[in-house]
């Protein structure tokens, strides 16, 4: 068993090296692509473990909650109010434009 994680964490380094050494020559554009591709990798690998320690139907029943929550009439009246303000307040020129990290978490550009 240790052997096989030995094995592992050191295919692992070599696929880092392959894919920094790609990296360094493409575009930068191309690089945003690699980057957004590895980010939709890692949210299958969430999805896969949330369906694990869920369970689907439990999953289903909390979609189903939210899509019933969201149908009436209330929350469609906050959510365009809250769309509303967003805009006025981007329209007078108080927003920010956010950009992601390399965490994949969001912070002001």
């Amino acid at each position: 068993m240790h052997r096989e994680k030995v094995m592992n964490a050191v295919a692992h380094k070599d696929n880092e090296r392959i894919l920094i050494n790609i990296a360094r020559f493409l575009p930068s554009n191309r690089v945003e692509q690699l980057v957004d591709f590895a980010r939709f990798l890692e949210a299958q690998i969430l999805s896969e473990n949330l369906i694990k320690e869920e369970g689907i139907q439990e999953i289903d029943a909390d979609n189903e909650h939210w899509y019933a929550l969201m149908a009436t009439d209330n929350a469609q009246s906050l959510l365009e109010k809250m769309a509303g303000e967003a805009l006025a307040e981007h329209q007078a020129g108080r927003t920010k434009p956010m950009v992601f990290n390399h965490k994949g978490g969001i912070e002001p550009g």
